[in-house]
Parts: structure tokens; sequence; C-alpha cells
């Protein structure tokens, strides 16, 4: 008769430990759903937890059919395939909407293909595995390389961003996908000696590494989910500053003269320089939209510079009065507009500033039977933020 050893048995729950500690997450992350509604990167990261969960479930499910000591075994061959495509598929699924929200967070770019490619590769994989004898742990000889490699993508895009736009979030976000990443390597090579080279493997250390591999996984995941939350915090932090920096422009209006247009009464080119009004834009991706009136020199020739100078500020009202309230509009030029978006892509913003100008009601010019309208020519130019933002304006500029 075999005694008890509480290191198998706690090796034996660690599968069920992270499941608990990220059912605790997904929970965290439910409650957080309210504050995270214009933020589709905290979303998709809420669902990546989701997945995780489900693998987990079905990696406890599959670890009770292929133990020749549990009451469910033996399961069917089929049974034992569909729970590790399930673990695999979910997992791998999970790590693709990690990978998704940070595609969100550093470029607003949606990647929709990651998650049917994940539950795809996971159904090719499984046919490799023995799935009826094959335990839990092993597993990772499978999926590890390829978490491995998505995870240090993702520390990777978090390490790129620019200057301006890190903090204490994303270093610690890109340590943890970091460290997640060298752990499924590492577990990935540590089954991978035990086929090819068994006495290696049997270092004491090791044996303990890859039996303790799910808690490990579990702090790293707690810390990774703080770490998401903290980059929430970061992000409501960036808008608050840049909602009271845009409230106090307002209120200095009158002593701030020279940093605004008179005629459309918004803040000028000296101001952009001078980054006023940027704090956000700074610290996020965006698009920056310039709008060319392109008839004002025909209408200041045909009826007045007055006239020309009227139809810029009629277009400018419109805008002023119509965009998000993060973004800001300025007076680039006599016959420019300048619209910083921040947390919009090209795209979206090129169809959007086409519509709010076409929403700009003609003028009516009193000796004249036809009303004139702004002729407006859109461009725009993506930025990643920091020093980006002045290379996007100057880009779109020179056309």
């Amino acid at each position: 008769m075999s005694g008890f050893s509480p290191n198998l048995y706690l090796a034996a729950l660690g599968p069920l430990t992270e499941l608990f500690g990220v059912i605790i997450v997904v929970a965290v992350f439910a409650l957080l759903r309210g504050q995270a509604d214009r933020r589709p990167y905290f979303h998709a990261w809420e669902t990546s937890w989701v997945f995780l969960a489900v693998s987990l479930t079905a990696g406890v499910f599959y670890e009770r059919f292929v133990d020749s000591e549990s009451v469910f075994y033996p399961a069917s061959p089929t049974v034992t395939y569909l729970t590790a495509v399930a673990f695999m598929g979910m997992r791998l699924m999970a790590v693709a909407m990690v990978l998704n929200g940070i595609s969100l967070y550093v470029r607003g770019a949606e990647k929709k293909w990651l998650g049917p490619t994940g539950i795809g590769i996971a159904l090719v994989l499984a046919i490799f595995v023995d799935t009826r004898q094959t335990p839990l742990a092993p597993l990772a000889l499978v999926h590890g390389p390829l978490t491995a490699i998505a995870y240090a993508f993702g520390a990777w895009q978090i390490v790129s961003l620019p200057a301006a736009r890190k903090g204490f979030g994303t270093r610690l976000t890109a340590i943890c996908l970091a460290s997640l990443a060298i752990l499924g390597a590492a577990l990935a090579a540590f089954y991978l000696l035990q086929r090819v080279a068994p006495d290696v493997t049997a270092n004491p250390w090791l044996v303990r590494f890859a039996r303790y591999g799910f808690y490990g996984e579990l702090i790293l995941q707690l810390a990774l989910a703080w770490a998401m939350i903290r980059l929430l915090i970061e992000d409501g932090l960036h808008e608050a500053n840049d909602a009271r920096a845009h409230m106090k422009l307002l209120h200095d209006r009158d002593t701030l003269g020279e940093l605004y247009d008179k005629a459309s009464r918004l803040l000028g080119r000296r101001a952009f320089d001078a980054q006023l009004g940027l704090g956000l834009a700074r610290a996020s991706f965006g698009t920056v939209a310039l709008l060319k009136v392109a008839n004002y020199q025909r209408v200041s020739a045909e009826h007045s510079a007055g006239v020309a100078e009227a139809l810029v500020a009629n277009l400018a009202g419109v805008l002023d009065s119509a965009v998000r309230a993060q973004d800001r509009v300025y007076r680039w030029s006599a016959d420019e507009l300048m619209i910083v978006m921040p947390r919009a892509v090209a795209r979206v913003a090129r169809s959007r500033v086409e519509l709010l100008a076409a929403r700009a009601a003609p003028l009516t010019i009193g000796g004249s039977r036809e009303p004139v309208r702004a002729d407006v020519a859109v461009a725009v130019e993506f930025f990643e933020g920091g020093d980006e933002l002045t290379r996007a304006a100057a880009s779109v500029s020179r056309g």
C-alpha cells in the first residue's frame, strides 16, 4: 500500500487551484465592466479570462479521465480527445484574446481571426497526442511553444510603445507577459527533455519546477490581471487629467488670447506646438485629421475675405460642437483646421470627419442667389502617441 505524499497531492491540486484563482479574476473583471464599456481592449482581456476558466475546467476533467486511480477512468477515446481539444483550444483562444486586447490598446486594431485560429490549431495538435494516457501537465509540450511565442510577442508590443505612453502599468504588463512566455517555454522544454533525455529531467529541482508549474502560472496570471486593471486605472487618470487641463484652458481663454484664433475661437497652431490640449493624445494612439477648405481663396476673391473667414468659422463651430469630448480642434492655417482624435483609427476617423463636415450649413450672403458652402478636403494620419503625434501632424500638413 502506497503512502500519502503531500507533494504529489499539492501538485494534483494545481489545475484546480489555478481554476479557482482565474474564476476570481473573471468576477473582478465583470465588476469592472461598467468602467470599461468605452475601452474595447479591456473587454477583450475580460473575455480572455473567461476562455482561460473554461480551458482549466476542461483540464480538470481531462486530468480525471486519464488518471488510472480516478472513478472516471477509463473514459472513451472520443471524450478524452474532445476534452483535450477544449483545454488546448480555449487556452489558445485566451492567449489570442490577450493579444487582441494588446493590439486594441496599442493601435486600436482588432484581430478577430486570432480566436478561431486557436481552435483550429488545437484540433490539429490533439491528433498528435495520445489523449487516452497523456497526463494534463505534459500537454504543455504541445501548446507551450505557441503560448510562449504569443506572450513574448505581446510583451514586445508593449515594450515598443512610445515613451510618453509607458508607465507602471505597461511595464508590469510587459514583465508578466515575458515571464509567462519564459515559463511556457521552460515547461515545454522540460517535457521534451523528459522524452529524449530522461536522466536530465530526473534532477529534483527540475521535477519540482514541473510539478508546481500550475502554481507558478497562477501567480503570474494574477499579476497579469492586476497589470491589466492598472492600465485601465491609468487610462482613466489620463482622461481625467486631460479634462481638467481642457477646463483650465477654457477658463484662461481671455489671458491666453495669443494662443487662440479670434475668428473661429479655436486654439491655434501655436497652442498645438506648445502641446496644449494634447495630454490624452500623447498618452494613447489616435488620428489627426486635416480639413482644408479648398474654395477659401475663390470665395475670398468672389466675395470678400470676411466671407471666407465666416465660412471657415462656421465649419469650425460645427466641428467643435460635434466632436467627442476628448477630441481637440485647432485652427491650423487660414484655410485649414486640424482635429486631434485620441483612440480613433484612421478609417473610422475619416468617415466621421467627412460626415461632420457635410453637416455644416451653407452661408447665405446678401446680394447672392446661391449660398456658399465650404468645399472640404479631408486628410488623416494615424499616430501611436508621444512624439508620433507631432510627426503625424507634420505629415498630414505636407499632404
